[in-house]
């Protein structure tokens, strides 16, 4: 026969209802909700201040242990749930109207002698001096076109659909990538310039081929900035001569050559500037060195991954001015 009502889990005696959420077992007495509480008193404060002293303000264990009068495990512990729990919250991104412009980074880590890539992305509206913090996406291996594919793919798909260029410091597949997605591509100037000066130190006098440096220096300067065909002209000539001579170090001269067949990447910002598109990575670049103090004392990708993930929550967005050039 079957059971034609219900019964108590505990003895299997008949169930007595007190209200719409209480009952009762009528062997042994016991009562239950059938819809569970969390147990204990509410809770009153928030563990969000603790995240900000210790990867903000790069406090650590042992000085809120004495703040907060626990012990190490217990603060230990209250750090590792609330990183958890800011780490689980869903993205949010208030949407701006017009497109964004992705900038992109690569952060080395290495582990148990095994190298892992933390790839960094931040949109910027076209309007606004503030880049927003995507998801970082931790991956082992060097940094390389197929990494950063999957990195993209985990950009939510409506900020996917508003990004109109990559902003990036010029890594193997940079290009690739931007075709492939049909964005514009905008080079880094401060990287290119370094590359440029590498090795001149403080003694200029002392360096081989100083003042030919100098010279590319101030062209390479012309063509990244000038809207003048004539001075564009002059400078492109300028450089060949430069670079064709004999006292002209080999990595000049092929950071050169490269600089010259990919000139309209490092252009961009001036043929759309619309877009107003940043030439530089260095905000993205800023943010992750201070990941890297923030997750010093990590000692596995998982432990990285959440500190880093918690850190970019916390922080939201860094200032990146664009560079607007009017028509």
């Amino acid at each position: 026969m079957t059971t034609q009502h219900a019964k108590s889990p505990c003895c299997q005696g008949s169930i007595y209802r007190f209200g719409k959420r209480r009952r009762q077992c009528s062997a042994c007495r016991k009562t239950w909700r059938i819809r569970q509480k969390r147990r204990g008193r509410n809770r009153k404060r928030s563990a969000r201040a603790l995240l900000e002293r210790i990867l903000l303000e790069q406090h650590t264990i042992a000085h809120e242990q004495k703040r907060l009068g626990l012990s190490r495990n217990a603060v230990a512990e209250r750090y590792k749930n609330a990183m958890r729990v800011v780490a689980g919250m869903p993205y949010r991104l208030k949407f701006l109207p017009g497109p964004y412009a992705l900038l992109g980074d690569g952060l080395y880590f290495k582990f148990k002698r095994k190298e892992w890539v933390m790839y960094l992305m931040a949109v910027k509206p076209r309007r606004g001096k503030k880049a927003y913090f995507l998801n970082p996406v931790l991956l082992e291996g060097r940094e390389c076109y197929e990494r950063w594919v999957k990195a993209v793919a985990s950009i939510p798909e409506p900020i996917e659909k508003r990004i109109m260029a990559f902003v990036s410091d010029g890594f193997r597949g940079s290009q690739a990538l931007s075709e492939q997605r049909s964005w514009l591509h905008q080079r880094c100037h401060f990287h290119l310039l370094a590359n440029l000066v590498r090795g001149k130190g403080k003694r200029r006098y002392r360096i081989r081929s100083s003042r030919l440096r100098d010279k590319l220096l101030e062209t390479t300067r012309i063509i990244l900035t000038s809207r003048n065909g004539r001075a564009l002209v002059q400078a492109r000539r300028r450089i060949r001569q430069l670079i064709n001579r004999q006292t002209c170090p080999p990595y000049i001269r092929k950071q050169a050559l490269e600089f010259m067949e990919r000139e309209q990447d490092f252009r961009t910002y001036l043929k759309d500037p619309n877009l107003n598109l940043p030439t530089t990575t260095n905000a993205i670049e800023s943010t992750g060195h201070m990941i890297r103090k923030a997750t010093r004392t990590a000692r596995t990708p998982a432990s990285l991954l959440l500190r880093a993930t918690t850190f970019l929550r916390l922080k939201r967005f860094v200032i990146c001015n664009g560079n607007h050039q009017p028509n």
